[in-house]
């Protein structure tokens, strides 16, 4: 059997789409009073890759608090290695990715 490390996420997002090359999730933190998705990127990248949810290659981009769209890059094995500034809006996302499946799972911090 296969040991799985918990991941304890101190942030509260929704997966709002995904394709087989990127996810999309937005950060709830103003909802839910948690940390942000920026603030909690190594917790997210590595919860979402051992949820076999981020594989490989696939591009995590994550609407903001100020709707802007940010890219969490990451190693492929569920390390968090930095940020990339993706899209200025959620808008100019969707004119420029494109739509993928609407998924909806909502992540939140239980305590």
């Amino acid at each position: 059997m296969k040991f799985i490390p918990k991941i304890s996420l101190k942030s509260d997002f929704t997966i709002v789409e995904s394709t087989r090359s990127w996810i999309l999730i937005r950060d709830n933190c103003n909802e839910s009073h948690t940390m942000s998705v920026t603030n909690d990127a190594e917790n997210v990248v590595s919860y979402l890759n051992k949820q076999n949810i981020l594989i490989g290659d696939m591009l995590l981009y994550s609407i903001n608090t100020d709707k802007s769209v940010d890219i969490l890059k990451h190693d492929g094995n569920g390390n968090f290695i930095g940020f990339e500034f993706g899209f200025d809006s959620e808008d100019s996302f969707y004119k420029n990715i494109g739509h993928g499946n609407f998924i909806g799972f909502e992540f939140k911090l239980i305590v």
